[in-house]
């Protein structure tokens, strides 16, 4: 099935109008590279005599949760297929909701920004939630599709301005 490419989103989209959110290019890469060049450290220390064993293992302990998470990351998924929203998370099982079972959406206006970008939106289906950022792959196409969609009464936009924005206007 060909896939088209959003040029300013970078959502992909395949011809049936599905969409699909995933984590940056090369973050799990990035996580593992990091974890991996943290556990170097303590193996320095241990072989010029500085480190008992013990905190070698201490050390690997505390360095193991980014190992696991650049491993799982890759997994994390929202695909918008259909009018079914389907939440592929890093741990535990995947889930689906429709749009009419969404109870509430927040969506996070940058404060930092002058031009009030949205930077997260939080979507609650039931006692479930899944947020995207827009740091994900496909995250403008995600939120254009929940704001046309949900009830508008539903959506409530979050975020404080600046005191020198305030004075502007």
């Amino acid at each position: 099935m060909p896939k088209v490419e959003g040029r300013r989103s970078g959502a992909s989209l395949t011809m049936e109008g599905s969409i699909t959110v995933t984590i940056p290019k090369g973050f799990a890469q990035f996580m593992l590279g990091g974890a991996a060049l943290l556990c170097l450290v303590p193996v320095g220390f241990a072989l010029a005599g500085e480190l008992p064993p013990a905190g070698a293992v201490i050390f690997a302990l505390l360095i193991a949760p980014l190992i696991i998470a650049g491993v799982l990351w890759p997994r994390f998924r929202v695909v918008v297929r259909q009018g079914a929203v389907i939440v592929r998370p890093c741990f535990g099982s995947a889930w689906q909701f429709k749009v009419a079972d969404i109870t509430r959406v927040v969506r996070r206006v940058n404060p930092n920004s002058s031009t009030g970008e949205l930077a997260k939106m939080t979507v609650w289906a039931g006692r479930r939630r899944v947020s995207v950022e827009a740091l994900m792959r496909g995250s403008e196409a995600f939120w254009t599709y929940i704001e046309r969609n949900a009830d508008p009464g539903r959506i409530i936009t979050k975020g404080h301005a600046r005191a020198s924005d305030q004075d502007a206007l």
